[in-house]
Parts: structure tokens; sequence; C-alpha cells
């Protein structure tokens, strides 16, 4: 019977800091979201082509416009990338943690040997391990769009810390998309 009290106390507390870590998640990604708007409102006023796409919490900039095929929830999209993990309403250099676009890399003065990592990515939606955020975020571009793709760290690897990405960090990514199929 002196068990009793001692695992209901102990529940409870468990039931408490799981709460209070919620809270704090949710207070982490609500400021991502603000950091998320900032740089919407940047590339919008910098790129007067610009058009925005929102879906489920994911926001896609498109700064300049394909006449290739529209990429479908199923299809094949084959694209350059650059990653960004957000810690300010800015995109730069201090927090790129991959490419496979020469250029960026060689401006972000990264030291790469291996030249078969800028090759172009090709994908197939319906079969990648892509991030919650940019599978979500990629149906609707076309062949030779450029565009940026961010969302919250719920979206992104979540509780995983990748390389020198913080886990929950907000991400951003930059696309150059070479050509999409069915």
């Amino acid at each position: 019977m002196r068990r009793l009290p001692l695992i209901i106390l102990s529940v409870t507390a468990l039931f408490l800091a799981a709460s209070c870590d919620k809270k704090q998640l949710e207070s982490i990604y609500d400021k991502q979201e603000s950091y998320i708007e900032a740089i919407t409102e940047n590339l919008m006023s910098t790129y007067p082509d610009a058009t925005l796409t929102h879906e489920d919490g994911i926001v896609r900039i498109t700064v300049a416009h394909g006449d290739g095929a529209t990429l479908a929830e199923n299809g094949a999209v084959a694209f350059y990338y650059a990653g960004y993990y957000l810690s300010s309403s800015r995109i730069d250099n201090s927090t790129l943690f991959v490419t496979n676009y020469e250029e960026l890399a060689n401006s972000a003065r990264w030291s790469i040997s291996d030249t078969t990592a800028f090759q172009i990515r090709t994908i197939r939606l319906d079969e990648s391990d892509l991030v919650e955020g940019l599978k979500k975020g990629l149906p609707g571009v076309k062949g030779g769009d450029e565009c940026y793709i961010l969302f919250n760290g719920k979206r992104g690897f979540g509780k995983k810390k990748i390389a020198n990405v913080p886990s929950n960090a907000a991400l951003a990514w930059h696309l150059w998309i070479k050509s999409v199929s069915d």
C-alpha cells in the first residue's frame, strides 16, 4: 500500500515533465514559424515574380518559374539542392549543411574532393525517404523552377540530430528543378 502513493507521484511527475517539454517544443516551433515568415517576406520582396504556396505548414516560394512538366505526388524529380537549418530569420552559408550544387559549395568554401557529390539528384516521391516537409512541399514544382521550401522542425528531422543540424531544427531547402516526370 505504501508504494501506491509513490507510484502515483512518479507518474504525475513524468506527466508534468512531458507537458513542459511539449510546451517548450511548441514555443520553439512558434519561433521557427516567425523565422519562416520573415524569410518568406524577404524572398517575396526580392523576387517580384515569385509565387507563394502553402501546404499543411510547408511554405514554397518559387523565385524562377520553369515551363516543364508539373510534379505529381507520385512523380519523379531531378534537382540540385542546398539544405540549411534555420537559427534566425536569414538563410546564409553559416547554416548550410548539405548541397549537391558545386558553385554553392565553392562559394561556401567547402572542400570536397569527391566530385560525384555534385551530381543531380533524382527521386521518386512515392519511394523516397525524404523528410515530410520536402515530400509535401515538392508536388507542384515544374521543370526549370527555382524555389525554396521552408518548414519547422516538426516536419524536418524531428528529435534527430543530423550532422551539425540541431534536433527539431527548422529547415530551408533551395532547389533548382531540372526535370519532372510521372
